[in-house]
């Protein structure tokens, strides 16, 4: 599953890079090296409610239904694109559809006979950000996304090669039907596959303890390929 993210380009940067006019919500977002899920970052987004627009969605979504965040307790980091349109959490939502820019992702990698596991980082080999597809809520005023999963690709096979997942990645024409307002569920579900360009991506090993979320691994050093 795809709970670890670096998003290290400054609002204007990314303004510049995806070729965006105007930014809402800057205020919220600070760069980082290393951002996992479960501090429920703000993250760069664009969506379908302005899709002109660079904004900053906070990552875990809130069904409108949940009356205050602390009582909700489900994990909707992720979407399962199996699970998309009939799960509670989601099911409401898939109209509601957003593209999350990241510079890449950390995914664990097993390692026959060694208890812990190991991390590599996937990023892309040419340009500055991957986009992930996702679907968001407006709670309350505050708009949240879940990153959808879908099966591994061949690369991510190798690398996530325990549960075999990896998020939605998607660009060019896919990413702009993505954020078409009509877009019907059939279609959506097409655009849901393992990432047909794997040549497009580069995945290496990284330092120990980035998806341990009780250590400060938000340095530059965490995207920085080690050896073994």
């Amino acid at each position: 599953m795809c709970y670890h993210v670096s998003s290290s380009l400054d609002s204007d940067r990314l303004k510049s890079v995806l070729k965006k006019k105007v930014v809402l919500n800057a205020g919220k977002y600070v760069p980082g090296h290393h951002f996992h899920g479960f501090s429920k970052p703000y993250l760069p987004v664009i969506s379908t409610l302005k899709p002109e627009a660079l904004d900053f969605f906070r990552w875990m979504l809130i069904p409108g239904w949940v009356k205050t965040e602390k009582d909700f307790k489900s994990n909707t980091l992720n979407a399962t694109c199996e699970d998309l349109f009939e799960k509670p959490s989601y099911r409401s939502y898939w109209k509601n559809r957003c593209l999350i820019a990241v510079s890449g992702f950390f995914e664990p990698h097993q390692v026959a006979g060694q208890k812990s596991s190991q991390t590599y980082y996937v990023r892309p080999k040419e340009g500055e950000i991957l986009t992930l597809g996702g679907i968001f809520s407006v709670w309350q005023g505050m708009p949240t996304f879940s990153i959808i999963t879908v099966p591994a690709s061949p690369l991510l096979e190798e690398v996530h090669n325990e549960k075999k997942r990896m998020p939605l990645i998607l660009d060019g024409d896919n990413a702009a039907a993505w954020l078409l307002p009509d877009l019907s569920r059939e279609e959506m579900t097409n655009l849901m596959i393992p990432y047909p360009e794997d040549s497009k991506l580069e995945a290496f090993r990284v330092m120990d303890g980035v998806l341990n979320t009780r250590m400060d691994t938000n340095i530059p050093e965490v995207t920085v390929a080690v050896k073994g």
